[in-house]
């Protein structure tokens, strides 16, 4: 009776071991505002490419001075160097001046998105995720 119970202890255990990962990671529409898409403008100030995915943080001025800084959610690493974006790029572009992000506002974090657009000062882009009509509603 004794192996047994510690047998189905271990069943438990390593299920929730197992289970613990998937908790962790979270999808797009369970932790953004799919249906939303809001621009800031301001200053990147850190970028941490690390996985599982990459956080932007962009230093965003109201009318009063105040800065909120805005972390905003990218691919993960591997899909960046596949489209071609590295860490570089976007300091390089960064340096121009601000940067103009179109993004999905986070469901519980009101300085928090994910990035579909990147547009740095002189004009230049990278369009990383949903469609063009999501960016064209948001300008508007």
């Amino acid at each position: 009776m004794r192996m047994r119970v510690r047998v189905a202890a271990l069943l438990v255990l390593a299920a929730a071991l197992v289970g613990r990962p998937v908790l962790a990671h979270h999808s797009v529409p369970g932790t953004f505002e799919v249906n939303k898409t809001t621009v800031i403008k301001g200053t990147i100030s850190k970028i941490d490419w690390i996985n599982p995915h990459i956080y932007i943080y962009v230093d965003v001025k109201d009318r009063t001075g105040a800065v909120t800084t805005y972390k905003v959610e990218t691919l993960p690493t591997n899909h960046m160097r596949r489209a071609g974006v590295t860490r570089a790029d976007i300091w390089e572009g960064a340096k121009a001046g601000d940067v103009t992000i179109h993004m999905y506002p986070a469901l519980k974090n009101p300085a928090a998105g994910f990035l579909l657009r990147i547009t740095f000062a002189e004009g230049h882009f990278f369009h990383l995720f949903g469609e063009d009509k999501e960016i064209a509603r948001a300008s508007n």
